[in-house]
């Protein structure tokens, strides 16, 4: 399904009746599978009216009955509309024989004919021969061709209008295209009518590049408009759906303990009633309610869930008549846990609104936001008449303040009157605030105002101002003073990219005053993992507004575990404020909270007032970090590696846990002898209950050194085990893991201070054979601290070679002599070191002889290639893998690495390799 930009809020005006804009696109109807689920659709079901110009036979007409040109004219009646503002009396409309769409209804092929002279053009119907009643759903199609246009574009629109013929707002417009090939169908599905709608006026347009323009100066046009050419229309049909509605009451939001109610409705056209089949699944897909029900048409019925989990969950209707599928919708709704603390300790979570007209209301219910930034100013504010504004800024603003969530303003834009008057750019408002105070403050005073007593922290711009601009330091500063005057205590927040590190003058004024930088992290730093926020400063005097990926990317599940990861790469990275952006430029089609507002919530309730305190091993792959605050501690866990989940079993305490996944599902997880038995997948989980000293137990374990040379030589080390406990931990720590190290002594008896740390010696040999890369060490623990534990602990030992590193490419090539595909794999091998090394490569593999070659006085930082060819490898090595690595005859160490070959064809039998040097354990 296609969703907006913003992951969080981006549905929250479309559950609270934002309007969206009426330049609606093309759509396709009927009830079709995509995307491995069902697209929200309805059926045609009555035909309101058809034109395919064929009376022109029998009754010719220049301009067929029913239809006038539309002209742009100080003294006409005739209505343009914002979508083609110049409508010049350039260019001839006339029905014309032999020019329609070939088809059976069409003996004489008649169809309406627009030919260019330089200008749009457009007709309209007579808004009372079509008769449409209030609330009904039309669908408008219409069969175009054009020849030689290269810039003009034909479309469709419809507009609703009342019983004395006029208007009812702005027409609805599909989109435009050309079809120089053949013809094609051009779809606009409309929203249901107006209560006053009588009738309605359907428009063709031919549309020049520059009234695109005119009707939007946004939109950049480079191209000129066409002079000749020619667009056809024909068979034009306004057909009346099925007016259906389908939502969860409540915006989708159902309080702990209620069950959640459907609202729904369908009249149909050509039907009495009809039957809605409803499915329920949570946000695993599964299935976990069913229920069916009959409609009247025309009425509205309520059906009233079970009680259900907490969690997220999307709803499906599919909407029958007489066994004929009609129409099918979705709706969300999200079962709310009791959770009753106040998000207002940092770190923080909160929202960022794109723009002033959407609600507050989602971000204080639905997103538990502790804060909310709102664009108070934009190119289309009115500065000179600011009463209205403000008082609808006052009542979100009590509203935010009421909830104690704390409401925060953006300068978003210039306004388009100071833009003019200034010459500057509406987005430039630095460039605005940079001019002498007399010539911005006064705009700003009402606001100042109004809310300097409530709002600290003012945000200077949308997008990220750049980092050389000049003077920014003392206009950041000049800014602030001003502020001052009104704000007891102002805060500058300065939007910045993160791939600009500041200088030391704004890392100076950061450090010294209350401004922060808002790092404004989109969608190309998403495999950054945390490292964009590297060299900035965290805490108070930072904060983080991470911008969703883009609709139609990836799926809603998809886009909402990147949403959390992200959120939890700033947490982690000790930023008190992390705000997620929010735009309603798309709205989605669901009714109800989307998936990514699940994710959102899970993030700031279980992470708000808790501050990173360690990473925990607890298995390969599975990443786990340890946070803790005033509300207790919680262990965030998600997988790494691959789609599947993993199934781990680790002791975390001797209690119950509770288990929440980002979906908002919560599951009591017991204590076992093996431990606590959780399933961790790539979205997070948040494990809350566990015991603050067995996960630093866990952590503090650790295998010194970190790093092992493959080599003949017995090599010393020490395992070394912590005591966070603030009693003595005795007992005994047994090595289960790995054999091929040969860990000794296996057995060790220990005595441990309060907070204090043991260090056993041992000895270990790293097999030549043992390919390089991390290995596990696990240990069994059976002691005593406060109460008997048993357990398992792990430590990562990194086997390789220091100063060298070793990349691989394989290809397949076809030999000349014989005809088979041969395998050629090369090897690329740096000195990583500071002196000049001696090496020797070498490459084997089962069914072939070991090859070596050398590499003499590798210089520091310098790459040697080396290339090894293995005749008929595709065949014969499909599905096994090559070894290859190098070898330091002067240290008797090597690196060796594995490298899988897919299966590329069927294999053959090989013998038995014989034994050699490399596959010896010592």
């Amino acid at each position: 399904m296609k969703l907006s930009r913003l992951p969080l809020l981006f549905a929250l005006a479309a559950c609270s009746g934002l309007v969206p804009s009426r330049m609606v696109r093309a759509v396709e109807v009927g009830l079709v599978e995509v995307d491995g689920g069902a697209r929200e659709s309805s059926t045609p079901r009555r035909l309101l009216a058809r034109i395919d110009f064929e009376d022109n036979e029998q009754f010719p007409m220049e301009l067929p009955a029913g239809w006038k040109r539309v002209l742009s004219s100080r003294t006409s009646d005739d209505n343009t509309h914002a979508g083609v503002p110049d409508l010049p009396n350039f260019g001839t409309v006339r029905a014309d024989r032999d020019i329609g769409r070939p088809n059976d209804s069409n003996e004489h092929r008649w169809a309406l004919q627009f030919m260019v002279d330089g200008a749009s053009i457009a007709v309209a119907s007579d808004p009372k021969s079509l008769r449409v009643e209030p609330g009904a759903q039309l669908l408008l199609s219409a069969w175009t061709r054009t020849k030689e246009l290269r810039h003009a574009v034909v479309r469709v629109a419809l507009q609703f209008a009342d019983a004395a013929g006029k208007p009812l707002g702005e027409p609805y417009v599909g989109d435009g295209i050309r079809s120089e090939a053949d013809w094609r169908q051009l779809r606009l599905e409309l929203p249901p009518a107006p209560a006053a709608t009588a009738g309605a006026i359907v428009w063709l347009e031919l549309v020049q590049p520059k009234s695109l323009h005119a009707a939007d100066p946004t939109r950049f046009v480079i191209a000129e408009n066409d002079i000749r050419g020619t667009a056809f229309f024909d068979d034009v049909e306004v057909w009346q759906l099925p007016t259906v509605g389908f939502e969860a009451r409540g915006d989708g939001i159902v309080e702990p303990g209620a069950s959640a109610t459907l609202l729904m409705r369908c009249s149909d056209p050509k039907s009495p009633s009809t039957t809605a089949s409803i499915r329920v699944r949570d946000a695993s897909g599964g299935i976990v309610y069913q229920t069916q029900h009959d409609i009247a048409s025309s009425k509205s019925i309520e059906v009233a869930m079970p009680l259900l989990p907490t969690g997220w969950y999307e709803a499906e209707a599919r909407f029958t008549a007489e066994t004929e599928d009609i129409a099918l919708r979705r709706a969300r709704f999200a079962v709310l846990p009791r959770d009753p603390f106040e998000p207002d300790e940092p770190p923080r979570f909160g929202a960022s609104l794109g723009s002033i007209e959407m609600p507050v209301a989602p971000a204080i219910g639905l997103a538990r936001a502790a804060f909310v930034v709102l664009p108070v100013w934009s190119a289309s504010t009115e500065t000179r008449t600011s009463r209205r504004e403000i008082d609808a800024l006052r009542t979100k603003v009590a509203a935010l303040l009421d909830r104690r969530i704390e409401p925060m303003f953006r300068i978003s834009g210039v306004p388009s009157h100071l833009a003019r008057e200034h010459r500057l750019d509406e987005s430039d408002t630095l460039a605005l605030l940079a001019l002498g105070e007399e010539r911005w403050r006064p705009a700003l005073e009402p606001w100042l105002l109004a809310f300097g007593q409530d709002v600290n922290r003012w945000f200077l711009a949308e997008n990220p101002v750049e980092a050389d601009r000049p003077e920014l330091v003392e206009r950041v500063r000049s800014i602030a003073l001003v502020l001052q005057k009104s704000i007891a205590g102002p805060s500058v927040a300065i939007p910045w990219d993160p791939s600009e590190v500041p200088d030391q003058g704004m890392s100076a004024e950061l450090a010294n005053g209350r401004n922060v930088l808002e790092l404004v992290a989109d969608p190309a730093w998403r495999e950054s993992a945390g490292s964009l926020y590297e060299g900035f400063a965290a805490g108070a005097d930072g904060m983080v507004r991470i911008v969703p990926l883009p609709p139609g990317l990836v799926d809603d599940r998809e886009r909402a575990i990147d949403l959390a990861l992200r959120a939890i790469d700033a947490w982690r990275a000790g930023f008190d404020d992390v705000a997620i952006d929010v735009q309603s430029d798309a709205l989605p089609p669901i009714p109800g909270p989307p998936l990514e507002l699940a994710a959102w919530r899970q993030v700031s309730t279980r992470l708000c007032g808790r501050r990173l305190i360690a990473e925990i091993p607890v298995a390969e792959g599975v990443r786990a970090l340890l946070a803790d605050g005033d509300r207790g501690t919680v262990l965030v866990l998600w997988n790494e590696r691959g789609t599947e989940s993993a199934e781990l079993a680790v002791a975390l305490g001797d209690g119950a846990l509770l288990a929440t996944d980002l979906w908002g599902r919560s599951t009591k997880v017991e204590p076992r002898a093996e431990g606590h038995r959780l399933v961790v997948g790539r979205e997070p989980l948040f494990v809350e209950g566990v015991s603050r000293e067995m996960c630093l137990f866990r952590s503090a374990f650790k295998a010194d050194p970190t790093f092992a040379v493959a080599r003949r030589a017995a090599q010393e080390g020490a395992l070394v085990l912590g005591n966070p406990w603030d009693v003595p931990l005795s007992g005994t720590l047994t090595v289960l893991a790995p054999d091929a190290l040969a860990i000794s002594p296996k057995t060790h008896a220990f005595t441990i201070d309060p907070q204090g740390e043991a260090r056993f010696p041992v000895q270990f040999g790293v097999p030549r054979a043992l390919a390089a890369g991390p290995t596990t060490v696990r240990v069994a623990i059976d002691a005593v601290a406060r109460e008997p534990l048993r357990t398992t602990l792990e430590a990562q030992l990194e086997v390789g070679m220091r100063g060298v590193e070793v990349e691989h490419a394989w290809r397949l090539a076809r030999s000349i002599e014989s005809g088979s595909v041969d395998l050629v794999l090369t090897l690329r091998v740096t000195n990583a070191g500071d002196q000049a090394i001696d090496l020797e490569a070498f490459a084997v593999a089962d069914g072939y002889a070991q090859n070596k070659k050398p590499i003499t006085a590798l210089p520091p930082k310098a790459t040697a290639t080396r290339v090894f060819h293995f005749a008929d490898g595709a065949r014969r090595l499909s599905g096994r893998d090559i070894r290859a690595g190098v070898h330091d005859g002067d240290a008797d160490a090597r690196l060796l690495k594995r490298i899988p070959v897919p299966p590329l064809l069927p294999p053959v039998m090989v013998r038995a390799p014989e034994t050699t040097d490399l596959d010896s354990s010592r």
